[in-house]
This record gives structure tokens, C-alpha cells and sequence, in this order.
């Protein structure tokens, strides 16, 4: 967990930075670390129309002073002339409330913390820290994420196995038949303290971890109907009781053939294919797709194929996946797609869209290929919202992927829905439980 010493040290490093005589005019590179204080104002900058100036006045949390006294350590004090001028454009992310939000969400006065991009750091004068911001978010949903030792407002969690979020991890979501049948993953959370508990839905396949254990992720699949979304029900196959891991991440149309991601512990991931005859009977065994190779996760039919494959791998030697495709027309092994997906990034979790559109991950950015171009899936809004493992309906009216509540020592991720135009276009997001087309 992050030390409460840690924010002590980026304090005492803006103490120094502040102090001294220095050339107000020439700036000084500063550590790119989180800023913590005070909202002052915000508005519009004069040079950017996309981009908003944000200052703030530096200092401790009162949480986090008063935690330091206790301990005996208390922060030394800020300048109270110490002020930030905080850049924030469009590819800023903001959190307010644990969700994502706007500036004008934030009131005057309230705790901040603003996380830098990196090398965007400096200090003109004694008092004056300017930086770019990758992150701008209220401390209470900071705390939530970073210190939740120091977090004494406990969250309102739903752990009702009947619904499909959870304060646990649903992802992976696979929409069928228009969206109204969804098959997804889930685990449990892990917890955050030691005096903390694991998060989420007790689902069926799921128990208790024991210590030293690996916590297993299972497949679901629930149908929405006139009175809702049934309770998510388990996906089953033969012979996986004892893996870690079972996520499904295709199926056909009429649920009778589906590809598997399996891991057991120890070995690597690797890439099954299952049927069966009809949607109200069992699934087969998962029998393992061996032309693929060691390391195989998260395997799609290309759109209309029933042989070209492309998947995420982590080959030997390399440090991130990359997605690679299975042409057996073309070659025996799979290769590895080019530019401009293949990158030095880390890509993950490929999907297929109705006219053979392409989106898959870097990192935390949503990306999708279409017409040949590489462009980044956004939702509506001035900032950036994360979002990441989208999947479009077969008819490519609706979008489901994964938005995060920031928690430590992991996120809470949760299933949402946005419409969705030709052109890739999302509207507003809505919680997957509460969604109706």
C-alpha cells in the first residue's frame, strides 16, 4: 500500500523547489509527482479552447496531516504562497466521486490531486508550479484509490450475485444476439488492507480465497428479458473445475460453438475451442487450439472466418502482448499483425466488429481499426474517460466495455453499454443492469 512517508516526500520536495532565490524567469524542472491541495478557480485557457487552466493551492490533505501527527511525523507546511497553474485537455483524465467527471463538477476550496505528465513539471520562481495533467481527481476518490487506510467512509458495495456488476471485477463482456444475451468474466477483488475483506459477488463456481491461493475467474451468461436481466448463470465445462482461469471471449450467433481462454497454475494461458448442439445444452470440453502456441489468450474469429483467428500472446524474450493472427490459408504458424497495431505498446483484448473492424487495447486506451486507420474509441465529453475490453452487438448498434473505479491494490471494474454509430460514434454510457435497448 502507499506509505503516507511518500506524500510527506513529494511535500517536502515542493518545499525546497519553493525556497531559494532563482530566476523567475527561467523555469526549473521539478518531480513529476502528485500535487495535493485546494481547487482555487477554473478557466478556459486563452491559447487552447479544448484545454482548461486549473490553480490550486499546495498543501497536505487535512486527512492526511492529522495522520501524520498521530504517527508522530507531522508534514511540514507548504508556502502558503505555493500555487500550481494545472494544464487540463482533452486527453486528461477527471474523476469526481468516484466516477468520471468535469471540472465545473468540483467546487472551489475542495481537496485535489493532480497527477503530472510526466516531464511536464516546473517551478518559474519560488512559487509558481506549472504542469500538464494526466489525472485531476477530488482526494476523496484519491484516498479511495491510493490510501484506503485513511478512508473511513465506506463504500455502499453490491455483492447480489443476481445482478452483473459487482464491486468485484466483471469484464470481458461478449454480447450476443443484438446485446441481449451477454456472456462475461468475473473474479473477486482482492482486498486493500489487512483488515479488509474480498470484494464482490459470491458467484456460483467461486469460493472464499484461502490464503496463498489464486483467485479463479469463471464465464457467465445471462439473457435480458421483459423484466430484466436474468441472474447471471455459470458457464460450464468439463474438466476445468480446477483451472484459474475460464473466460470466454467469442461466440457464434447461436451459442453453439464459443472459444476459451484456460490457465491453470503454473502454464500459460492458452486458447480452446468448445460446442455444442443447441443453447439449452452443455458445452464440450474445450479442446486446445495447439497451432496457436504457448501463451495464447483472448481469441476471436475474424468476421465471417471460420479458421483466421487473432489473438493476444506474450512470445518468449518479449515483456507486453501483442496480438497475432492465425491465417491458415497464408501461413502454418500465426505471425504477428503489423503497423499500425503492432507497436511497442502493449496490445490486448481483440474484438471484431460487424464489417470486420478491429478494436483492441494499448495499455488503457480503446482503440478500434477501421479502413485501414488506427483511432481511439471515445465516449462523449471534454476528457478523456477510460474505458477498455469493448465488444460491439452483431448488428453494431450497441457497445459494451469496462470502466473503472479506482481501488487499491486493483480496480473495480464494471460492465457498461453506449450506442453506437457507423462511424464509431458512442453515446452515453449506462451501467449493463440498468440498460434496456
Amino acid at each position: 500500500m502507499r506509505s503516507l512517508g511518500v506524500l510527506t516526500v513529494v511535500l517536502v520536495l515542493l518545499v525546497i523547489s519553493g525556497c531559494g532565490v532563482v530566476d523567475p524567469a527561467r523555469p526549473t524542472a521539478q518531480p513529476d509527482t502528485e500535487v495535493f491541495g485546494n481547487l482555487l478557480d477554473v478557466e478556459r485557457s486563452p491559447d487552447a479552447p479544448d484545454s482548461w487552466i486549473v490553480r490550486v493551492q499546495v498543501g497536505a490533505p487535512r486527512s492526511v496531516r492529522a495522520a501524520d501527527e498521530d504517527s508522530g511525523k507531522p508534514t511540514p507546511l507548504v508556502e502558503k504562497t505555493l500555487e500550481a497553474t494545472v494544464t487540463v485537455g482533452t486527453d486528461s483524465v477527471v474523476f469526481v466521486d468516484d466516477r468520471p467527471g468535469l471540472l465545473d463538477d468540483i467546487d472551489s476550496g475542495t481537496e485535489i490531486v493532480v497527477l503530472p505528465v510526466l516531464g511536464t513539471s516546473e517551478m518559474y520562481g519560488s512559487n509558481d508550479l506549472r504542469l500538464e495533467a494526466s489525472m485531476v481527481m477530488d482526494f476523496a476518490t484519491y484516498r479511495r484509490w491510493r490510501l484506503p487506510k485513511l478512508d473511513s467512509e465506506s463504500d455502499v458495495e453490491v455483492a447480489d450475485p443476481a445482478l452483473i456488476n459487482s464491486a468485484g471485477l466483471e469484464i470481458a463482456p461478449v454480447p450476443v444476439a443484438g446485446g441481449t444475451v451477454l456472456y462475461f468474466s468475473a473474479r473477486l477483488r482482492r482486498p486493500a488492507t489487512e483488515d479488509d475483506s474480498w470484494h464482490g459477488s459470491l458467484r456460483e463456481g467461486f469460493a472464499m480465497p484461502e490464503p496463498g491461493v489464486a483467485v479463479v475467474e469463471r464465464s457467465f451468461r445471462s439473457k435480458l428479458t421483459a423484466e430484466g436481466w436474468t441472474a447471471p448463470e455459470l458457464v460450464r465445462f468439463p474438466e476445468l473445475d480446477e483451472a484459474g482461469q475460464v473466460r470466454v471471449t467469442w461466440v457464434k450467433g447461436d451459442e453453439t460453438i464459443c472459444l476459451v481462454t484456460v490457465s491453470t497454475p503454473g502454464e500459460a494461458p492458452w486458447i480452446g475451442r468448445a460446442t455444442r448442439s443447441g443453447v439449452n445444452r452443455r458445452w464440450s470440453s474445450p479442446q486446445r487450439i495447439e497451432v496457436l502456441g504457448v501463451d495464447a489468450r483472448d481469441g476471436v474469429y475474424l468476421t465471417g472466418s471460420k479458421s483466421m483467428i487473432v489473438f493476444a500472446t506474450v512470445r518468449a524474450g518479449a515483456t507486453q502482448s501483442d496480438l497475432f493472427l492465425y491465417d491458415p490459408k497464408v501461413e502454418d504458424t500465426p505471425a504477428a499483425l503489423e503497423a499500425p497495431i503492432f507497436t511497442a505498446g502493449n496490445e490486448w483484448n481483440p474484438r471484431t466488429g460487424p464489417e470486420g473492424e478491429l478494436l483492441f487495447n494499448r495499455a488503457d486506451r480503446q482503440l478500434f481499426l477501421k479502413d485501414g486507420q488506427v483511432r481511439a474509441l471515445r465516449l462523449p465529453g471534454p476528457h478523456r474517460i477510460p474505458i477498455t475490453q469493448a465488444a460491439t452487438t452483431d448488428d453494431g448498434r450497441w457497445l459494451f466495455f469496462c470502466m473503472p473505479k479506482f481501488r487499491m491494490p486493483e480496480m473495480d471494474e464494471d460492465i457498461f453499454v453506449a450506442s453506437l454509430t457507423e462511424d464509431f460514434k458512442l453515446g452515453e454510457p449506462v451501467p449493463v443492469d440498468e440498460w434496456r435497448p
